[in-house]
Parts: structure tokens; C-alpha cells; sequence
């Protein structure tokens, strides 16, 4: 059976920049990016999710950036330097992304994901559609004997 895609999860932000959501049942934290974020709003966004992943053992990420603009390259050098290490030190096992339409993010992202790839402690996955991610992030991996 297919995920569906989860509105009825709790509501951890909700502003014009970023609906943030929790499915406890699946310890999958949800941020659906709204177009463009100034650069306090993407900083303050990833701030509270990386607090409550810390506090709440969250396992799972979806990272919808389909609607997301570009991300400045101070907000860029930012996150791969201060706050993707402290991401790294919580439990964090899968992150799915649903990459933005904008090309600029896109490269943003691209890069981000390059510079701090000997550093990642989770598995990081590309989709095109939410329910694709669901399923790579709700599957159990397989333990070998």
C-alpha cells in the first residue's frame, strides 16, 4: 500500500515561507518550502527543524523545495558550514528531496549537498513526486544475517 501524502499531521510552523510538519508514527519531519525565504526566514526554518529532529529522535526528512526560490550564497555557505555539522550529530537516518522548479535553488542545493558529501551521517535521495519519497523513506532496510 502506497503513502498517502500526510495533511493531517501536526503542525510544527506555518508561515508564508514554510509549512513545517511531524508524523510521529513514521518520526518523519516534513518541510514544505513556499517560494522564496529572506534569509532570517531560511535560517529561522532550519532552526526549528533541527531543534526538534535533536529533541524528538527524528529519524525521517522530506524536504519539498518544488516552490522554493533561490537561497542566498551567505544562507548557502551558512548552512554547510554551521548547520549541516550540527545536523549531522542527531539520529537523522534518510533524507527524501523534491527538488525546486527554480534553477538557482537547484544549483544551491546541488552544491551544498557536493561540499558536505564526506560528512553526511544519513542517506540522501531525489524524487519528483511526494508519494516516491514516502515510500523510499517509510521502507525498512533490509538487516543481513
Amino acid at each position: 500500500m502506497e503513502p498517502k501524502e500526510r495533511h493531517e499531521d501536526p503542525v510544527l510552523l506555518d508561515e508564508d515561507f514554510l509549512r513545517m510538519t511531524y508524523a510521529a508514527d513514521h518520526q518523519l519531519i516534513h518541510l514544505q518550502w513556499r517560494g522564496h525565504a529572506r534569509s532570517d526566514q531560511y535560517r529561522h526554518g532550519l532552526n526549528v527543524a533541527l531543534e526538534f529532529v535533536r529533541k524528538n529522535g527524528v529519524r525521517c526528512w522530506l524536504a519539498d523545495l518544488r516552490l522554493m526560490t533561490a537561497i542566498m550564497k551567505e544562507d548557502e555557505e551558512w548552512a554547510n558550514t554551521v548547520w549541516f555539522p550540527q545536523l549531522f550529530g542527531t539520529g537523522l537516518e534518510k533524507m527524501a528531496i523534491l527538488p525546486s522548479k527554480d534553477y538557482f535553488n537547484q544549483t544551491s542545493v546541488t552544491r551544498s549537498f557536493t561540499a558536505v558529501n564526506g560528512q553526511l551521517t544519513f542517506k540522501v535521495a531525489w524524487f519528483e513526486s511526494p508519494s516516491e519519497a514516502l515510500v523510499w523513506l517509510f521502507a525498512q532496510e533490509a538487516i543481513s544475517a
